[in-house]
């Protein structure tokens, strides 16, 4: 048999394999080194510390931290922020890897809001 399939690879990781051929008697010389890295895959793991500043009675900034490298399974390239309350959701799309904050504003005073981010790459 001439090939093998490698599984429960993780995503977006570099992979260094090289191949010998063996006998009784010995192993053969290796070949040279291939390296390959697999596709990527959606995030696995949400950002990181999420932090509500600036709080007034019509608008809130909420920050957050990056994804750990552990759960991004390839470049991270935007977040998805939601908010809702009891009468009203919506969510905002920013783009980019760095814009890791946003200014909610036009929101209602006294009135309790449930927020989510998660992160997206290009799968």
């Amino acid at each position: 048999n001439r090939s093998y399939i490698l599984t429960e690879l993780r995503p977006y990781t570099n992979y260094t394999m090289t191949v010998s051929a063996y006998n009784d008697a010995r192993n053969g010389p290796t070949s040279d080194n291939k390296t390959q890295q697999t596709k990527q895959a959606k995030p696995t793991s949400p950002p990181e510390n999420i932090i509500f500043s600036s709080v007034q009675a019509r608008s809130m900034n909420i920050s957050w931290d990056e994804v750990p490298p552990s759960g991004q399974n390839g470049p991270i390239t935007g977040y998805l922020l939601y908010y809702t309350n009891t009468i009203f959701s919506d969510t905002i799309n920013i783009a980019g890897r760095k814009n890791r904050s946003y200014i909610l504003t036009e929101l209602r005073p006294y009135t309790n809001y449930t927020v989510t981010v998660s992160a997206y790459n290009d799968v």
